[in-house]
């Protein structure tokens, strides 16, 4: 194996084009996913001037590929599961007894928790906005109610399971790139997702009592639950697949892709027995995605499928190439040892990753990047100081993967904002639990005085 330090010019041209390229492609509105292939592409050209061969780089891409595979095919899997869930009556059975109870409720408050409980099943933050969002928002406008409090109650609730899903290809590729198991991962995480969450929806219950539903106009409520009962077979057998995938990952501790696969099996089972529907017609819902002729429908209930989540999947492979070619020419290795070699004790540590993990969050405007690079490159920092990994994943998950919302160039912002209507400036300030987790990832080391030792190291 070629052992060449390769100068660290070629690092920041590297990183340099990189970043220009993904900039571009969100300015010329391309694919984000195109950014990254031309930065692989130069760092391919650095990896050849410097005496690597093609056998080399071929097998130093196809091993950072690889440590996303069971990611790619979780999130291959979920696209299929998503519009599987939406024909056979799942999700329309979710919205339809989540809106049962909303009579005289705080809608602000059960936005917030809805989107919190579809977002955990679910694993996406955008699938979970583009359809119990979105109802909400009709939900929203019909009742006069303010977009921007809904909006970003929404956000919040919605990338929760972003950040905590065993479902989520984000805390997923977290767990993979940290050497982690990712329901350790969560537990690790209550520390603080339970006192955000809780403050989060305390601000909401006070923000939405000012607009409670009122018995007078609730055919808002009444005329969605008509629309899903009529076109959907509404019941709780509808619930048995999300539940499954819960009772295996959760309590039987299954790999989270087996689960899934189960769920994915038990729904369709009960699509083609229950509902009769064909298995041509179910495979092409599963790769293509579920799409409703009738266009009231098709505004809450649209979507899915594998092919749904191409540009999703060709980001994970691109930009896990580019760090494997990254990682195994050692280019990136001088940035990062510089970055890390001030850090002399835990609260800096947890300080200088959230710092990294948001400044890649904002450079790149990528998600993806923001798992990989700090939990790839620093994971030997927090074995030297004898902390958990499952603290590099909280950290990461805390402040680089929730925040991607709240930066309005983000491609994670742009989406919500095409999604809702809505600029993201306008909802930002009411997406409260996306900017109190990293506040209280910085705020955490000082009341950490005493680390307490886990299976990997200190908490």
């Amino acid at each position: 194996m070629n052992t060449n330090i390769i100068n660290i010019k070629y690092t920041y041209l590297t990183i340099f084009i990189s970043l220009a390229s993904i900039i571009a492609a969100i300015l010329l509105r391309a694919a984000v996913y195109w950014g990254l292939f031309a930065g692989f592409i130069v760092a391919v050209i650095v990896s050849f001037i410097n005496g690597y061969s093609l056998k080399e780089v071929y097998s130093m891409t196809v091993t950072g590929v690889k440590r996303a595979l069971l990611v790619l095919i979780m999130l291959s899997l979920i696209g299929m599961l998503i519009s599987i869930w939406m024909a056979s009556g799942t999700i329309p059975s979710m919205i339809f007894y989540g809106f049962k109870y909303l009579s005289g409720t705080n809608i602000i408050l059960a936005a917030f928790i809805t989107c919190s409980v579809i977002s955990m099943v679910l694993g996406t933050a955008l699938g979970t906005i583009s359809t119990v969002g979105s109802v909400f928002l009709s939900l929203a406008i019909g009742l006069g109610f303010p977009l921007a409090p809904l909006v970003g109650a929404v956000v919040s609730g919605s990338y929760l399971g972003d950040r905590t899903s065993p479902m989520s290809s984000s805390a997923n590729l977290t767990a993979v790139i940290t050497e982690t198991n990712i329901i350790d991962n969560i537990k690790h995480m209550m520390s603080t997702t339970i006192p955000v969450f809780s403050v989060t929806g305390l601000v909401y219950m006070i923000i939405g009592n000012k607009f409670v539903s009122k018995a007078g106009n609730l055919y808002e409520i009444e005329y969605i639950q008509n629309l899903l009962s009529s076109n959907f077979n509404i019941s709780f057998i509808s619930l048995i697949p999300p539940l499954l995938i819960l009772l295996t990952s959760v309590i039987l501790r299954l790999p989270i892709v087996k689960s899934i696969a189960i769920g994915l099996s038990a729904s369709v089972l009960i699509f083609l027995i229950r509902d009769g529907a064909l298995l041509k017609d179910t495979l092409y819902i599963a790769i293509n995605g579920y799409y409703p002729i009738d266009k009231y429908i098709a505004k809450i209930m649209a979507g899915g499928g594998l092919i749904s989540m191409k540009n999703v999947l060709l980001v994970i492979i691109f930009s896990t190439a580019l760090n494997g070619i990254l990682e195994g020419t050692r280019m990136i290795a001088p940035l990062i040892e510089r970055f890390s070699s001030s850090i002399t004790n835990f609260k800096n540590l947890i300080h200088k990753t959230s710092i990294l993990c948001i400044a890649i969050s904002v450079i790149t405007c990528n998600q993806t990047l923001s798992s990989i690079i700090p939990g790839q490159y620093l994971k030997k920092t927090y074995e030297n100081f004898s902390i958990s990994r499952n603290t590099l994943a909280r950290t990461i998950s805390d402040t680089g993967i929730i925040i991607v919302p709240l930066i309005p160039w983000n491609v994670n912002a742009i989406l919500v904002s095409s999604i809702m209507g809505i600029s993201a400036l306008k909802y930002i300030p009411f997406a409260f639990l996306c900017y109190l987790l990293p506040m209280l990832t910085f705020i955490y080391p000082s009341f950490k005085g005493t680390q307490v030792k886990s299976k990997q190291g200190l908490e």
